[in-house]
């Protein structure tokens, strides 16, 4: 039981490095992901999804996919915002599925917002029997699958004007306050900062957005990023940059038709722990926005 338990910390420890790099939608297209103060910030109703893979080339690599839908109501007061999130790193896998509100405080005559929101919902951790190349019969094992799901949830904060925004979140709440060993199979992020300011154009770029964000992840030492978004001819196309902390780099292009629908594609390249085995990290998100006439 020694040896699979080991075995089992060895690939907690390292499935956590493919956690250090989150989706690439937090950061511009899909900021919601991130906090659920950023709810029904636009009136109407939001629709993202993404897939993301890492660790292309590795078995068990890593991968990503999620759902969110939030709405804005037209009093720009309240937004509200559901999630359907899937992932699995080798034999585990991990689904949660949380329902948010957020309620947007008007200041200055609705030039700018204090966003509050919180986010309640399940999450279920488990080993894919079928997947384990092992001792079956492991206590360790037998426990983690026994266990129920269990209520989690998320807290954010934010400050909006029409270019600056300012924003603060801690995710899985239940972890923060109280951490459960045998839930330690892929470390996770325990804080979220993030500070970013449009500048408006007229010529070709219509907007140059640059975004710092500093993330704080549980059994490792936090990650700063600094990023750019660049918007061009009209908002329809996109491009984005953003380095990490890690030594790794994030770069994304976009198109946008009609201010309605979105359609992102991202690369990362590998943290320095694992330039020398896999080829880095996919992503393609989806957006389409339904706007209140």
């Amino acid at each position: 039981m020694k040896f699979y338990l080991s075995g089992l910390l060895l690939f907690s420890l390292t499935a956590a490095f493919g956690q250090l790099n989150p989706m690439g939608s937090i950061y511009f297209q899909n900021q919601f992901l991130a906090n659920p103060a950023m709810a029904g910030t636009e009136n109407g109703l939001t629709l993202n999804g993404a897939f993301k893979t890492q660790w292309v080339g590795v078995e068990g690599a890593p991968k990503i996919q999620y759902l969110t839908g939030d709405y804005g109501l037209q009093n720009n007061k309240v937004g509200i915002g559901a999630l359907l999130y899937s992932e699995t790193a080798g034999a585990i896998n991990r689904m949660r599925a949380t329902f948010s509100y957020a309620y947007h405080l008007p200041l200055n005559n609705e030039s700018s917002f204090l966003d509050f929101g919180l986010s309640a919902g399940i999450m279920n951790e488990y080993v894919n029997i079928g997947k384990v190349k092992g001792d079956l019969t492991d206590e360790v094992l037998n426990s983690f699958n026994e266990r129920q799901l269990y209520l989690d949830g998320d807290f954010g904060i934010a400050y909006r004007t029409n270019r600056l925004t300012l924003q603060g979140t801690l995710p899985n709440l239940k972890r923060f306050f109280k951490r459960d060993i045998l839930r330690n199979v892929v470390d996770r992020s325990i804080y979220f900062i993030a500070a970013g300011y449009k500048f408006n154009t007229d010529k070709i770029v219509n907007s140059i957005e640059p975004k710092l964000v500093y993330r704080g992840v549980q059994n490792y030492e936090g990650i700063l990023d600094a990023g750019v978004n660049f918007q061009f001819l009209d908002n329809k196309l996109m491009f984005n940059g953003i380095y990490h902390s890690t030594n790794s780099f994030t770069g994304g292009f976009g198109a946008n038709y009609k201010n309605q629908f979105s359609l992102l594609f991202q690369y990362t390249t590998n943290t320095s722990q694992m330039k020398n085995y896999s080829n880095g990290e996919f992503e393609i998100g989806l957006k389409y926005s339904f706007k209140n006439q």
